[in-house]
């Protein structure tokens, strides 16, 4: 499986197109900005939710330490900037 590292809404656009259901998908940066436009199984770093004010009730938020483990435990890691 690979893991997609989403960092802006248009990059969570180009993700969706190409992801298989089982890829996890981790919203990032200013990729959580997405947040209300992903599907309930994207997850999203809770620091920069935190950092950039958002909350919400519906997200399944990960830590650092979950997502260094997401990354060791798939490969490709296949990051979305655009």
């Amino acid at each position: 499986m690979t893991v997609h590292l989403v960092f802006s809404q248009r990059g969570l656009a180009a993700c969706s197109a190409v992801r298989r259901a089982q890829d996890p998908v981790v919203l990032l940066g200013d990729g959580v900005y997405a947040h209300s436009a992903a599907d309930s199984e994207v997850r999203i770093l809770d620091e920069d939710l935190t950092i950039r004010g958002i909350v919400t009730h519906d997200a399944t938020t990960v830590t650092y330490d979950a997502l260094l483990e997401l990354c060791a435990q798939h490969n490709p890691i296949v990051s979305w900037n655009d």
